[in-house]
């Protein structure tokens, strides 16, 4: 049976690469101007387009319009662009060592492209929460999930933990490239494996179900995190050398493209899925969507846009293209926002939708895609043009303070969440489920009170001290870079 040794087994492997060659030869780090491929930005769009379809049909009409072949292919592409995109710019950066490939300007410039926006994101989730007085505080809070849940929201803890991840796979890329492509889906096997021993289903009056709440969330913290992705990582890495579809390094991909394709019609079609029942259990050999069996049919995509595809764009229905494959991640967490309302106000949508009008839900993605496209570009757009001032928005008095001030909220209400997570850890919850009311601190409840202390005294600390920094700022400076730029256009 497998445990957690063997679930961190491929995370030590990449470690023990990294740290194989410390200095690679200088050919290796090649820092030539980094070139901005146009197919990728229509992948992009095509993939953020597919993503809005899904959220716009119900399960039935999805499955009738063979829904696996498109509305399973969106996740896979962007997963495949991620890797791609990431061998190129590591590559034009010349990095080569953890020290350089985890340096600060990494780790800034995935804040300011990620991080931030979701921030925007998870305030307006959060005045959502408080309007429809429906907010959720519990574990899943950990992992990313907003206060006021939106379809897609699962999308951004697998985006943020490879922020930390995919360096660390492009070390052991550039050492040993077929070892780790085979290491990326080695990581999903493995946690597949495990997730089939450990997370059986249950059969309950008719429904399978997870035996426990923990077990439930265990397969989403596994399943909401980019070492269950990385096959589709690994593939566009693969490709990051060498995107031709004839190229000999490619080969093993028409192999790889039939049994995809044999594998996706009978999960379509035949209602095919890898598992095995014994008795009231179930266990899944094959658990997610978006397994190492359906990357090939996406992988095989990419490589076509990219032969077939203009390099760059030549009108401007291109140049738009251009501009939404840029701006879907600012599309995607408006989606996010924008389904919230739409799922919160109709919650059967996915399984009723509009009834037997079935056009009318094809006249719903029409409007949802217009509306989510135009607000993602028009964000990404500001967000661009106040980066390009010389000052990032972010760094603006005004726009700290509010940060800051809503922190400070964020901590206070999270506090109830902490305190129950403690509770459960120190078993004073399981205290009072069998007892009742806590009355007296004894041998039993004291390390519970105690620990709950400590983080109410650390959260409120945190709390102030943003609220401090908040209300003691300064006014903006002119900064330096900008007021040396303006000297130097004064003297010449």
């Amino acid at each position: 049976m497998l445990d957690s040794n063997g679930i961190s087994l491929i995370v030590f492997v990449f470690f023990f690469m990294s740290q194989a060659v410390e200095e690679l030869p200088a050919e290796a780090a090649r820092t030539e101007k980094r070139f901005r491929y146009w197919q990728v930005d229509a992948l992009k769009a095509f993939a953020i387009a597919l993503v809005v379809l899904d959220h716009s049909l119900t399960w039935e009409l999805k499955s009738l319009v063979g829904g696996v072949f498109w509305e399973r292919t969106a996740i896979p592409l962007f997963m495949i662009i991620m890797g791609f995109n990431m061998g190129l710019s590591l590559k034009h950066k010349g990095a080569t060592t953890l020290r350089e490939l985890y340096s600060w300007s990494y780790f800034k410039s995935k804040i300011e492209r990620y991080v931030l926006p979701f921030l925007i994101l998870y305030l307006a989730s959060l005045i959502l929460g408080v309007y429809f007085n429906s907010i959720t505080w519990n574990e899943y809070t950990l992992l990313g999930w907003l206060p006021f849940w939106g379809p897609g929201n699962w999308f951004i803890p697998v985006l943020f933990s490879s922020i930390v991840i995919l360096p660390l796979v492009y070390r052991g890329y550039i050492s040993y490239p077929k070892l780790t492509v085979f290491l990326c889906f080695m990581s999903e096997i493995l946690l597949q494996l495990f997730m089939f021993y450990s997370i059986p289903l249950v059969l309950v009056d008719g429904y399978w179900q997870y035996t426990s709440y923990e077990a439930a969330f265990l397969s989403t913290v596994i399943r909401t995190n980019v070492l269950f992705l990385l096959p589709a990582v690994g593939l566009g890495m693969w490709f990051s050398d060498s995107p031709e579809i004839k190229a000999k390094r490619n080969g093993l991909l028409w192999l790889a493209v039939p049994l995809s394709v044999i594998y996706m019609s009978a999960y379509q079609f035949l209602g095919f899925r890898a598992e095995i029942i014994d008795g009231i259990y179930k266990y899944r050999l094959i658990w997610g969507d978006y397994t190492f069996l359906v990357y090939p049919f996406s992988a095989l995509l990419f490589l076509l846009a990219m032969k077939y595809l203009p390099l760059q764009p030549q009108n401007k229905l291109q140049n738009l293209i251009q501009r939404v494959g840029r701006a879907s991640y600012h599309i995607l967490l408006f989606q996010i926002f924008y389904y919230s309302i739409w799922y919160f106000l109709n919650p059967n949508w996915a399984n009723v939708g509009f009834g037997s009008n079935v056009l009318f839900h094809f006249w719903f993605y029409a409007v949802n895609l217009v509306l989510t496209f135009y607000v993602g570009v028009i964000w990404y757009e500001a967000e661009r043009r106040a980066y390009s001032r010389g000052k990032p928005w972010w760094r603006h008095t005004y726009v700290k303070r509010a940060v800051f001030t809503s922190i400070s909220l964020l901590i206070i209400a999270a506090m109830p969440v902490a305190i129950d997570i403690v509770s459960e850890m120190t078993g004073l919850r399981e205290w009072q489920r069998r007892y009742g009311p806590i009355v007296a601190i004894n041998e039993w409840t004291g390390p519970g009170f105690m620990a709950n202390f400590v983080v109410i005294l650390i959260m409120l600390g945190v709390c102030l001290f943003f609220l401090n920094s908040a209300f003691t700022m300064t006014d903006d400076e002119i900064p330096y870079e900008v007021l040396e730029e303006e000297i130097s256009q004064q003297m010449t």
